[in-house]
């Protein structure tokens, strides 16, 4: 099969960790019985089956334990990177939210740096992949009052970092809690700061929130599968040629066939997609397979090619980089 799966636009840290090392990790931390063998934790992770989707999204609490220190934080990075390197892609954008890390004391500052820390040596060891850093924004509590500071905070750290390693920021979490135009502000305030932003939205069920992010401004969209409920929401999409960051899989794990996903209803109706993991570990994929899975369902080369393509074009790095990947791109698929 041609090689296809070289850019992943949205792809979660504490959602793709080494699953051994972070099963480790857990035991050092005394975050799990120590009789609790690696059979019992895959299990844990790997679980599909929750009292609601809710309820799933608390698996990422037990990765956010393990990573509340400098090293633990800089090492998942570092570790990830590599990984991407060993499956051939080229260019990754890595997203976790930096308020998620401070039981141990550290400063969302603090976070940042060792995130971005861990990723350069990845990339230092593996000069054949690039990865750009995004801070989440969260979606925490009844409203988005609950963690409004917590929220300011995040935006003005990642300025900090903004061209250092950190390229975008990210509204994420349960997307359904609270009115969702309400946590607007804080995307105009990261964008104020020159700050690409992208948003989770149209996720969990609720498609208006697709047009609600392309009213806030956003530079892409998380997943919004939600937008083919309505019509006009799909022509919004279409029309603005917002780019969508699909991730096939990841919606699959929740019920879901690859068959009955609407990505190649976006593909035939003209939206700008394209194609990543979401997160590698809880929905045990990689690019390659999201390439693969669509292939299986009739998408054919030449249109995951163009995918590939509009990732770059729709990444938030610089000008020269996406001309330097384009390049690599092309070369690397018409082999």
């Amino acid at each position: 099969m041609e090689r296809t799966a070289l850019v992943d636009l949205h792809l979660h840290l504490d959602g793709s960790l080494d699953l051994p090392w972070a099963y480790q990790r857990s035991l050092e931390e005394g975050l799990l019985d120590q009789d609790c063998s690696f059979e019992d934790y895959y299990r844990i992770v790997y679980q599909t089956k929750y009292s609601s989707r809710e309820d799933g999204f608390r698996k990422f609490d037990l990765m956010c334990d393990i990573l509340q220190t400098r090293e633990s934080l800089s090492e998942a990075a570092y570790r990830l990177v590599r990984k991407l390197d060993e499956k051939g892609m080229i260019y990754a954008e890595i997203r976790f939210a930096s308020q998620q890390h401070m039981k141990k004391g550290l400063t969302q500052s603090e976070v940042l740096q060792a995130v971005i820390e861990g990723a350069e040596r990845g990339m230092k060891e593996c000069p054949d992949i690039n990865a750009g850093i995004i801070n989440c924004l969260m979606h925490k509590g009844d409203s988005a009052a609950f963690n409004r500071s917590l929220n300011e905070d995040a935006v003005h750290a990642s300025k900090e970092f903004l061209g250092k390693g950190l390229v975008g920021m990210d509204l994420a979490g349960y997307e359904n809690n609270g009115v969702f135009m309400d946590y607007a502000p804080l995307i105009r305030l990261a964008k104020s700061l020159g700050i690409p932003c992208t948003v989770h939205a149209g996720e969990m069920g609720i498609g208006s929130h697709v047009h609600d992010a392309i009213l806030m401004g956003a530079d892409r969209i998380g997943h919004g599968i939600g937008c083919v409920q309505n019509e006009e929401w799909l022509q919004e999409v279409v029309r603005t040629q917002i780019p969508l960051e699909v991730c096939v899989t990841g919606n699959c794990r929740h019920g879901l066939l690859y068959i009955e996903h609407p990505v190649r209803q976006l593909l035939e109706s003209g939206a700008y997609v394209t194609l990543n993991c979401d997160n590698m570990t809880f929905a045990a994929t990689d690019l390659a397979n999201e390439h693969a899975q669509l292939r299986r369902i009739g998408v054919d080369a030449d249109t995951l090619k163009a995918c590939t393509l509009r990732a770059i074009d729709a990444a938030f790095c610089t000008p020269e980089l996406k001309e330097q990947l384009r390049c690599r791109a092309k070369t690397i698929m018409n082999k």
